[in-house]
């Protein structure tokens, strides 16, 4: 039997970017895809973000009654951003995964991984660390900016035989990362449908043995403590997540939080300090930032 979805699509100016995303995930839980309007400035020269036309912040809820309350719910919040258009449209399962894989390529990171999906073809360089993804339902392709940072830490950081957490794994994208640099890592989340999504893609890069996915968040620390925690996920959430990930880690280990751009940083470093982590770097992509911080 073929689902069938609504695909809810706000397309806010760039300023209203977070608030309107934050809304959509206020009442979409499993999560909300951001489309940025960038121009490319060619070879070598990435490319600039356009101030003139819309972005797209998109999620996707079942067609049931239930969907359908979600939608009016999302429509009357947005009301107090009357310049923002709000559209909701029935797709096919089938039509949204080929949406998916008609808008992604492989993806080099600043560190030696690389993601390519599962449909491409791709012949690796002696020195790359291939992370192949379907992404499915699930966050987590490389092509968000929050996503490329976490992988660029992740080869940086990860050494073989270290242990990782991945809160929010999604895909699985970064535990599988972790995973082909060497570490065992247990990775969660709360949508059952990305769990479901992050085994299969564990299983399909051979890492079963490194990579044991958990359905749930994280509610105490984690024991054993591990060597390196990630949280790709938002501000709020990774500010309320911070002291669970500093209980979580050994002394001497590292924290990698993610999923806010640079202005929404300031609560989640004073949240990541009162927890007792010290900052040892900020890495940024366009507008979106990453803190990296030490347990002492």
């Amino acid at each position: 039997m073929t689902n069938l979805w609504f695909e809810i699509t706000a397309r806010p100016p760039l300023h209203l970017v977070e608030p309107v995303a934050a809304l959509l995930r206020a009442h979409v839980p499993s999560g909300v895809s951001i489309e940025e309007p960038i121009e490319p400035l060619g070879p070598e020269r990435g490319y600039a973000t356009r101030g003139d036309v819309p972005a797209v912040v998109r999620a996707y809820v079942p067609s049931s009654e239930l969907g359908a309350v979600v939608v009016d719910r999302i429509r009357a919040a947005l009301a107090r951003f009357p310049e923002v258009e709000l559209t909701a449209r029935p797709i096919y399962e089938q039509d949204w995964q080929e949406l998916w894989r008609s808008h992604f390529g492989a993806v080099r990171t600043a560190g030696r991984v690389v993601v390519v999906p599962s449909w491409i073809a791709y012949e690796p360089r002696p020195d790359e660390l291939v992370v192949r993804i379907d992404p499915g339902q699930a966050f987590g392709t490389g092509h968000h900016e929050t996503t490329r940072l976490c992988l660029a830490a992740i080869s940086q950081l990860v050494r073989p035989s270290m242990r990782v957490l991945d809160v929010g794994t999604g895909s699985g994208i970064l535990a599988i990362a972790a995973a082909r640099c060497g570490a065992h890592v247990s990775a969660l989340d709360l949508d059952p449908v990305a769990v479901s999504v992050a085994r299969e893609n564990v299983a399909a890069n051979g890492v079963a043995d490194r990579v044991e996915v958990f359905a749930g968040s994280l509610e105490a620390p984690w024991d054993p403590p591990v060597d390196l925690a990630v949280a790709n996920i938002h501000a709020e959430a990774d500010a309320k997540l911070a002291p669970l990930l500093a209980g979580s880690i050994r002394p001497g280990g590292h924290v990698l939080l993610s999923g806010f751009v640079g202005a929404e940083l300031a609560p989640v470093r004073r949240a990541a300090e009162r927890a007792g982590l010290r900052a040892c770097a900020l890495r940024y992509e366009g507008s979106w930032c990453l803190l990296e911080a030490v347990r002492a």
